[in-house]
């Protein structure tokens, strides 16, 4: 990929975020998720892999976008931005709260959020991220991680298994597009020939349905019943850039260009929403 082409590149992607972060902040913030059809928001946090019906007792949102966002702020070198999210969230967010989450949901983003903009903000435990230090930062958002953390651990089971609720007896199958970060789990392992198998499978997904579906039955070799959506969970497109750079390898650089603009092109078709969507094929 050329130069030109790989800067262009990186400008899109940096567009598609300002356009999804800029939209939460405006309408949504301090809940959890905006409804970009409607304009309006959701405190998904309680919805999302929860009990159909689940326990809210006033619940009115963390702030979930913002913190599921603050290392790609950082990323991209919004220094101020990012420094400004930090001491939000390091002043205003309490885990007090007495609610039904998905352990999953909670885990990769609010606590891998915490933890991620922690070592970004403290400028020292990232090379290259003394630019975005945040000043006066005394490790707040680890302070959050940790009690946020001790209070998931209520999910453990008499097995010593984590349930995907804080009810350890209720079950949820793993599913096609959330599996998918087991590539970027063997990368860092060091895994790379299985890590490359296991990711060819999750793309040919990918290139049949521009988009890799919430569930795929493997033995039938179709659509799940009803979980045929695409709700842009970006578990694929993280492995495909771990591979990357372990491998240097240039046709994964190309596959993440060409699933920027097929996730670009679903997000226009669908009005930006954040909700589950159907991959195109699921809608023949």
């Amino acid at each position: 990929m050329a130069p030109a082409e790989r800067e262009q590149m990186r400008q899109t992607v940096e567009e598609m975020f300002y356009h999804a972060f800029d939209g939460y902040m405006e309408r949504a913030f301090p809940h959890d998720e905006l409804r970009p059809i409607s304009g309006g928001y959701t405190d998904a946090l309680v919805e999302l892999g929860a009990p159909a019906q689940p326990t809210r007792r006033g619940y009115s949102g963390v702030a979930l976008t913002l913190i599921d966002s603050l290392d790609t702020l950082a990323v991209i070198g919004n220094a101020s931005e990012f420094a400004r999210g930090v001491r939000w969230v390091s002043e205003n967010v309490d885990f007090d709260i007495d609610i039904d989450v998905s352990v999953f949901e909670t885990t990769i983003r609010l606590l891998g959020g915490l933890l991620s903009a922690h070592m970004l903000a403290n400028g020292t435990m990232v090379d290259g991220a003394s630019h975005v230090r945040v000043a006066g930062y005394g490790g707040e958002l680890l302070v959050l991680a940790r009690d946020l953390g001790e209070r998931l651990l209520g999910a453990r089971s008499k097995f010593d298994l984590l349930g995907n609720t804080l009810d350890p007896e209720l079950y949820a199958m793993w599913n096609a597009s959330a599996s998918a970060v087991e590539q970027h789990l063997r990368v860092l392992a060091g895994e790379l020939r299985p890590a490359a198998a296991t990711f060819e499978a999750f793309h040919s997904l990918w290139r049949k349905f521009n988009a890799l579906p919430e569930r795929f039955d493997v033995d039938r070799g179709k659509l799940h019943d009803t979980l045929a959506y695409y709700p842009l969970r970006p578990e694929l497109a993280e492995s495909c850039y771990a591979l990357y750079h372990a491998t240097r390898d240039a046709r994964y650089l190309q596959i993440g260009a060409e699933m920027e603009v097929e996730a670009d092109e679903e997000e226009e078709e669908h009005g930006g929403d954040n909700e589950p969507q159907p991959p195109r094929q699921a809608l023949l």
